[in-house]
């Protein structure tokens, strides 16, 4: 069980935060101890009167326990937990509220107590509470055969974010073989007429006509490749030259990818309105759902407590029954059966609370166990909606970062290269 500590002013606040019903699933008090009031709202009033005769700005000491989101943990282990923290710093006869919360799938307590000793109308000092509130949160992990987080053994090894994203990989892209490149280009040039129509038909399959480093004709891909024009359709310069024109009215090679950059964001930027429509039609279908459904589990509990509290009048009744009154009842005490009665009758009404007890936490947890397989589709959907968008952004800034300009150097590297095999060999390279 996880226990996180604070001390707190402000009690108006605090209450309403702990009887918040609009974030929370269920929010049930289950003890208000040592208060002169009976509601929440007030017994937090009491306290913060009473801290007006000290100098304590924080007359509130507020913990939070939170057991493992698939245990099945009874009331009794809240109430255990709850009492060791008072003990462990001298709180143990100050006044407490024990409140339950059920969010997402999830139960949860918060234990608040009063710092303030009205006997002597000083604060209780906590020195190092966070270290000893972990020490009675191992000490709980092990006694109850809980699996003990990693940071609770080592805070080192603790997840600050406490949060573990589904592993996701990009998806594969289709590579797009030099061949089947300069077929497609062999294929816009032999449907064109003249340089417009060429253009036009590149465009149209994702490529952009440019003028390369040396005045010639050249296509840039969409994924940053640069290819000679006179080389994919098999043809002199002079033949391409003649159709196509003179290259200076093209724009340059970083001019097309920087053409190519924006396509890539723009595309990218629909596909993520396209993938954020789906998550958010998706995200509104659990909504529904998940609200039905705790609609229907409020009717549930409160049918149950409803039941429960009829039957506990019937029984308390009957027992009561049982003490005769009159003469009836002078008999019964002087033959000493009163006394059996109402042993019997305090036995009969223990064992009536540990009934109900079990009822009503049997109710909780198939209750939770329904929520949490729906906060497992949601976070499922969650998760998918991270991953989506971070392969979106990965896959966008990969295709951005190839078609990055190429730096004077390495255009200047390159280009004195193919000048080598062009003189060596006899060939024009010239794109």
């Amino acid at each position: 069980m996880i226990l996180k500590g604070a001390q707190r002013g402000s009690g108006k606040a605090l209450a309403l935060h702990l009887l918040n019903e609009q974030d929370n699933d269920f929010v049930e008090v289950h003890l208000l101890e040592g208060f002169v009031s009976d509601d929440v709202l007030g017994a937090f009033k009491e306290v913060e009167a009473i801290s007006k005769g000290t100098r304590c700005k924080q007359p509130f000491f507020s913990v939070s326990l939170s057991p493992p989101p698939d245990a099945s943990v009874a009331i009794e282990t809240f109430e255990t937990a709850a009492q060791r923290i008072a003990e462990a710093h001298d709180l143990k006869n100050q006044p407490r509220a024990l409140i339950f919360h059920e969010k997402d799938g999830r139960r949860h307590a918060h234990l608040v107590i009063s710092r303030i000793d009205a006997a002597t109308m000083t604060a209780k000092n906590l020195p190092h509470f966070k270290n000893w509130l972990q020490a009675i949160s191992r000490d709980l992990f092990v006694e109850f055969g809980w699996r003990m987080p990693k940071g609770l053994l080592d805070p080192s090894q603790k997840n600050p974010t406490n949060v573990t994203l589904a592993e996701w990989q990009s998806a594969k892209r289709r590579g797009r073989n030099a061949i089947d490149q300069k077929a497609l280009i062999a294929q816009c040039y032999a449907a064109s007429d003249d340089r417009r129509s060429f253009a036009a038909a590149l465009e149209e399959r994702g490529y952009r006509l440019a003028q390369g480093d040396r005045r010639g004709h050249v296509v840039v891909a969409h994924d940053g490749e640069v290819i000679a024009v006179p080389r994919a359709v098999g043809r002199k310069a002079k033949e391409v030259r003649a159709r196509l024109g003179e290259p200076e009215e093209l724009p340059s090679v970083s001019e097309a990818l920087a053409l190519h950059r924006a396509d890539v964001r723009a595309q990218f930027g629909r596909l993520g309105r396209e993938a954020r429509q789906g998550l958010t039609a998706d995200q509104i279908r659990l909504d529904r759902r998940r609200a039905a459904m705790i609609a229907r589990h409020r009717s549930e509990r409160e049918t149950l407590d409803n039941g429960q509290a009829a039957r506990w009048a019937d029984e308390s009744q009957a027992r009561r029954l049982k003490l005769k009154r009159g003469l009836a009842g002078l008999w019964q005490r002087i033959s000493g059966q009163r006394a059996q009665v109402q042993e019997r009758n305090e036995r009969e009404a223990y064992e009536a609370l540990q009934r109900d007890r079990i009822q009503r936490q049997a109710v909780i947890d198939s209750q939770l166990s329904e929520r949490r397989d729906l906060e497992a589709e949601r976070s499922r959907l969650r998760k998918e909606a991270i991953g989506l968008v971070q392969e979106l952004k990965a896959e966008r800034n990969e295709l951005v970062g190839r078609l990055r300009a190429p730096k004077p150097v390495e255009a200047t590297r390159r280009r004195k290269a193919r000048q080598s095999v062009e003189r060596d060999h006899g060939i024009d390279l010239e794109p």
